[in-house]
């Protein structure tokens, strides 16, 4: 059996498809022994533990509710120290396999430092190169095709997470085509989904191999 934790930030809709394959025998070896979310309300937590699966909340809030924005060093100082404390939490499950499955915060330095050795992956809902480090990449896709009047080919890929941020080896790549006019952003937001469904179970598939 190989570990896997999984972090959200929200919904868990891909953290779903990855307890549905593991229910169904298609995650291999791997099997979701914890699930971190940064947001006490997201709906990922209850999904988890319908499936009787762990759940911890690690919030940022909390480490930066009492210092003033404009305090930037302490603040930073405060994102370092939840950034090990994530990690700290993180490594309490042993696991093989870390997978950032809409998670929303960048994951830093001191993070990455407290997960030495362990893969991490992270699904990111653009193509390698194509809206890096932000949470709108499917709105500017969108947008991009209807502003220049051109098809574009978009998608999303699950990577291995690196301190330059979706700079990381893609593992599996989606991709998708725009047409300009021919749907709502809506309607494309459900095709990327329904893309990231499968790309976080085969990425996942694809990284345990390599644990």
């Amino acid at each position: 059996m190989s570990r896997v934790t999984v972090l959200i930030s929200g919904s868990g809709s891909n953290l779903q498809a990855l307890i549905d394959a593991q229910q169904t025998g298609k995650l291999g070896t791997g099997k979701i022994v914890s699930v971190i979310s940064s947001s006490k309300n997201a709906y990922g937590l209850t999904r988890a533990q319908n499936a009787g699966i762990p759940t911890k909340v690690h919030s940022l809030y909390k480490y930066t509710k009492d210092i003033p924005k404009e305090n930037k060093e302490d603040r930073a100082n405060a994102r370092k120290k939840f950034e090990a404390d994530l990690a700290a939490t993180v490594m309490e499950d042993k696991p093989d396999l870390v997978v950032c499955a809409g998670w929303l915060l960048i994951l830093g330095p001191a993070f990455l430092k407290g997960v030495k050795g362990t893969k991490i992956i992270n699904l990111h809902p653009a193509l390698p190169g194509s809206f890096d480090g932000t949470t709108h990449a499917i709105e500017m896709a969108w947008k991009q095709c209807q502003d220049t009047g051109k098809p574009l080919t978009a998608g999303c890929m699950v990577h291995d997470l690196i301190e330059e941020v979706d700079k990381g080896k893609p593992i599996v790549v989606k991709e998708l085509e725009i047409i300009p006019g021919k749907e709502t952003l809506e309607e494309y937001e459900t095709r990327v989904h329904e893309a990231e469904h499968v790309a976080i179970v085969d990425g996942t598939l694809k990284a345990l191999k390599d644990c």
